[in-house]
């Protein structure tokens, strides 16, 4: 009883078989040529705009200082040369 029933369900079966290892196949030859993407190269990119946008501020700040550093100097120059006309003036007239 067994091997006749086994003997009508093969023939079902070959089919069936078949076709799962075509798409098996198909899948597996599908993988294989997907591009795979080596994502270093991109944080690599990432990191040198990164560096030099930092690069940049530093550039800006950088002269920025300079800019309020002589401002700064020239304002103190000033102060100096008004204390002494203050003092001169208090002291001697």
């Amino acid at each position: 009883m067994l091997g006749l029933t086994l003997k009508k369900l093969i023939p079902a079966f070959i089919p069936v078989a078949l076709e799962v290892a075509r798409r098996i196949n198909r899948d597996t030859s599908h993988n294989n040529h997907i591009k795979k993407f080596d994502k270093t190269e991109e944080k690599l990119s990432t990191i040198e705009n990164l560096l030099v946008k930092v690069e940049k501020k530093a550039l800006i700040n950088r002269e920025e200082i300079k800019a309020v550093n002589t401002r700064m100097q020239i304002w103190a120059a000033i102060n100096s040369a008004l204390l002494i006309a203050i003092a001169v003036k208090l002291f001697f007239f």
